[in-house]
């Protein structure tokens, strides 16, 4: 976790290149303690806290918050960790098994140290000294073979690893480890072969979408996947997939170009939808998403070398722009995603106001309004949004409305410019004038003939009734105008289901809002529209 934290701090100073760098010059690395790594272990993730943290280049971090944080919660502290190391053996009944190595600078002493795991131990023996023993067989036990050395693990992969490091066996991965002669700050090791069988196992039960097609095929040409970091000094990350044999490494690359491609392409759709925003900054942002996608994927394309798959960081200085510029693009989605929850949370607050509106016209006529007003030949003349204005703290401007003259009469016309904003979707791009919400109309709904429902004529519940539906931009209707959303047999959702990304934002005739998903099932729909269907909805 305290890595982490490290390496969040400094990546913002890496940028993207083709190569990683070689290897650094500074401190002696220490040895891994192979005897620990077992036969069977499948992942491994090595650190070095202490180097990191003491380097003179740490010197503006938190280390002084982050030694007392460490001693708190942990009892111990992260800067006196001089290695840590982590293995993983593949799961055989139950998940898979894990276990820690800690190496610290000086004594760790006896007392109480990672609370939240000594509270669900007892106390036990093992190999001739006392240990905290694990309640259950998904707890973790904690052993100190020497005085700077802690081991937290399953109490059976403990005595796996003590027993091993007493006569030693060599595996694929302490093989691997063993070749490495000068560890870089962190690194981890994840062996595929192992995991094959996991993992086609778990892609026949959830089968790959389409769009994936391919990557199922990643596991049986992956012979390990390895990333390494050095935090101090010329920085560098780099991470490598390992493949069985180079035609294995052609296979993976083409995979790899074909995701990047399609990537591509969802990135430039996304882009090509916020360059609609009438906003002039997120069109200024999407132009320079555009701009910087080609190079920000391209970056992320791994250099081939034998078998060897490489995407690598290194560097400082003026390239430091570019990596903030490729960080902004990647934030681009997350910022449009806080942008448009807010607009979607303003678009539900407007179907309230509009549900208040109609609710208090109830109150005050014993009906909710029809979906216009009538003349003696039966014709409409103005929506329902116009005689709503009274109930919206609009009196005003309702009375300059000529109540017996269609809504685009030569003095009517000339109010249309005049629309509430409670009656536009803050995420839509519709005409000024032109309102999203739509009264639902049709045989057996809530708007249908020319007098308004009451509560009584809604049998279904008036929970289990939609009464206003938000609709796509492009069936936004001028608001004064008696235009509404017709119910269509063949096509129920015609007209919705892009207000928002991934749905819209209805009225119920309670008063409340929902967001229905835009792939909603269209009998569920259905039944939701009519007022007396009589209709069982789950």
């Amino acid at each position: 976790m305290w890595t982490l934290v490290v390496a969040m701090s400094v990546s913002p100073s890496m940028v993207y290149s083709q190569q990683p760098t070689g290897k650094k010059e500074g401190k002696p690395r220490a040895k891994l303690p192979l005897g620990y790594v077992t036969p069977e272990t499948v992942a491994v993730v090595v650190a070095h806290p202490r180097r990191v943290l003491t380097s003179p280049e740490m010197e503006m971090m938190p280390i002084e918050v982050l030694s007392a944080a460490g001693k708190k919660e942990l009892g111990i502290d992260p800067v006196d960790i001089e290695q840590a190391l982590v293995i993983v053996e593949p799961p055989q009944a139950g998940p898979p098994r894990a276990g820690v190595v800690v190496r610290m600078a000086g004594p760790i002493g006896q007392g109480k140290i990672l609370p939240v795991l000594w509270d669900r131990t007892v106390e036990g023996d093992l190999s001739g000294k006392k240990y905290r023993q694990a309640r259950g067989p998904t707890d973790l036990s904690i052993f100190r073979p020497d005085d700077r050395t802690l081991i937290v693990a399953h109490d059976d992969l403990l005595r796996k690893m003590l027993g091993n490091r007493a006569n030693p066996k060599a595996g694929p991965m302490s093989r691997l480890l063993g070749a490495i002669a000068s560890p870089p700050d962190v690194f981890a090791i994840v062996l595929a072969e192992p995991l094959r069988p996991l993992v086609a196992a778990a892609l026949a039960e959830e089968p790959v979408p389409p769009p994936l097609a391919g990557i199922e095929k990643i596991p049986g040409l992956l012979d390990s996947v390895r990333a390494k970091a050095d935090l101090i000094g010329d920085t560098s990350m780099s991470l490598t997939l390992r493949a069985r044999d180079e035609a294995a490494a052609g296979q993976l690359q083409e995979i790899i170009d074909r995701m990047l491609a399609m990537a591509r392409q969802a990135m430039l759709a996304q882009v090509a939808r916020q360059a609609q925003s009438s906003d002039p900054v997120e069109q200024a942002m999407a132009k320079y998403a555009q701009r910087i996608s080609g190079r920000m994927l391209e970056s992320l394309r791994p250099v081939r070398t034998g078998r060897d798959l490489t995407l690598g960081m290194s560097g400082q200085g003026n390239a430091q722009i570019a990596t903030i510029g490729i960080l902004i693009s990647l934030l681009l989605p997350a910022i449009q995603a806080a942008r448009e929850a807010a607009r979607r949370a303003n678009s539900l607050n407007n179907l309230k106001q509009i549900g208040l509106a109609m609710h208090n016209h109830h109150a005050a006529r014993n009906r909710f309004p029809a979906r216009a007003n009538f003349d003696k030949e039966g014709k409409p003349l103005l929506s329902w949004r116009v005689h709503m204005l009274p109930y919206l703290d609009q009196q005003a401007l309702y009375q300059q409305f000529h109540l017996d003259e269609p809504w685009n009469s030569e003095h009517n016309r000339k109010l249309i410019t005049m629309m509430p904003k409670v009656f536009r979707n803050p995420s839509g791009s519709a005409e000024p004038g032109k309102a999203d919400y739509l009264a639902v109309c049709g045989d057996g709904l809530m708007f249908d003939g020319s007098k308004g429902r009451s509560i009584a004529d809604i049998r279904d519940g008036t929970s289990h009734t939609i009464m206003v539906v938000e609709a796509d931009d492009d069936r936004a209707v001028i608001w004064t105008r008696p235009d509404d959303w017709q119910y269509n047999p063949e096509d129920p959702l015609a007209g919705l289901g892009n207000a928002h990304p991934g749905g819209f934002c209805v009225l119920l005739a309670d008063g409340s809002v929902r967001l229905m998903a835009e792939d909603i099932d269209q009998k569920t729909f259905r039944a939701l529209l009519t007022i007396a269907g009589g209709e069982m909805i789950r």
